[in-house]
């Protein structure tokens, strides 16, 4: 296909995206497509914006890390993620046990403590939060081996894998 106009470029990269074997991948692709290109042409946006959206985008990538992921927070901030848990789960989102947003830097494989242990890991200034959980099923009985992930930012607002003085 010869892209000659603008009109054009929508149709080529759709047969393109078309190709994707897998068909939710496809589904998301092709939507994913002619949205962006549906916005890019109503908002006009010019080659400067562009190349400040591409900038943003690059330096938002450079801040990743193992521990950090700073395009979940992206996500978060264009309440992206809130609709995705909106939508994933049942009754707008009012289940028993709703998704939620793992919160900020949240951590895979963080450190596991016994029931009653503490998360410091360092002298901290400030009055300890206390957390008392209970995990329940829709009748009140508890649910055997939950588990209930806990964390929260030093007194200066800091999360553990932000703060390279936090043990």
């Amino acid at each position: 296909m010869v892209i000659k106009t603008e009109s054009d470029l929508t149709p080529a990269v759709l047969a393109v995206m078309n190709r994707t074997e897998d068909p939710r991948l496809r589904e998301i692709l092709v939507a994913m497509v002619t949205h962006l290109h549906a916005f890019v042409r109503e908002v006009r946006l010019t080659e400067v914006e562009f190349r400040e959206a591409t900038a943003m985008l690059n330096e938002i990538g450079k801040l990743h890390t193992d521990h950090h992921n700073e395009f979940v927070l992206m996500a978060g901030s264009l309440g992206v993620s809130s609709l995705v848990c909106l939508l994933n789960n049942g009754d707008r989102g009012q289940t028993e046990t709703s998704q939620s947003l793992l919160g900020p830097f949240w951590r895979l494989n963080s450190p596991r403590v016994e029931n009653g242990g503490s998360i410091i890991r360092s002298e901290t200034p400030g009055t300890p939060l206390f957390v008392h959980a209970k995990v329940v099923d829709r009748d009140g009985k508890p649910i055997a081996g939950a588990e209930v992930d806990v964390w929260h930012a030093s007194p200066v607002g800091l999360y553990e894998n932000q703060d390279p003085d936090q043990a």
